[in-house]
């Protein structure tokens, strides 16, 4: 928290010798002159508590295109024609997903944007395995299955263009965070229910 004028202005007249030729009084010109100084002092701590606050950012109002671009925001999973509010979120969201790989870490990613999802883990078949569980070839060892909630559904109106048939459930920004953090070699199938 930044120091009153007040405040500067009584340190500066502490600093001041004593004696009759120093008047320190309220009113005396002594008084006034570090009373301006003060002013100074005062606006320059300030400044640096704004500066504080700008060093986190979901503080952050004079650095936030800095912070965006550190971020590298607006990026491919961003909207387009975000207000302040969403780009805010956006970029604390992103500031929060930094730094790991597990599926605790994919889990908790989904929950920063508001998402509760599972994730369906496939291992290549073995002899002797169980029936009922989640198998494939070695290469199923590098795919993950993202069970989410479903957002959308679109269906073909009779008389639309081919290209417009059946959309099915989806979430492009959850698909598009999840496959710019994943691992190049890992693939992500997305179940939604």
């Amino acid at each position: 928290m930044a120091s009153s004028v007040t405040s500067y202005q009584n340190a500066l007249l502490a600093l001041l010798p004593t004696g009759a030729a120093w008047s320190k009084g309220d009113g005396s010109e002594l008084n006034k002159l570090m009373a301006g100084i003060a002013e100074e002092f005062a606006r320059i701590d300030q400044r640096a508590a704004d500066l504080l606050d700008e060093s986190h950012p979901s503080s952050t109002n004079e650095l936030f295109e800095e912070w965006e671009a550190e971020y590298g925001l607006p990026d491919s999973c961003s909207g387009i024609d975000q207000t302040f509010p969403e780009r805010l979120t956006a970029l604390i969201q992103t500031y929060q997903m930094q730094g790991g790989q597990s599926r605790d870490f994919f889990i908790d990613v989904a929950k920063i944007m508001g998402y509760d999802i599972t994730i369906t883990e496939y291992q290549q078949r073995l002899h002797g395995d169980y029936y009922g569980q989640a198998y494939g070839d070695e290469g199923w060892v590098y795919v993950w299955q993202v069970n989410a909630a479903s957002v959308n559904f679109t269906t073909r109106s009779y008389g639309e263009p081919y290209e417009n048939l059946y959309r099915t459930w989806s979430n492009a920004r959850l698909e598009c965070v999840f496959n710019r953090l994943k691992h190049a070699h890992m693939s992500i199938i997305f179940s939604y229910s």
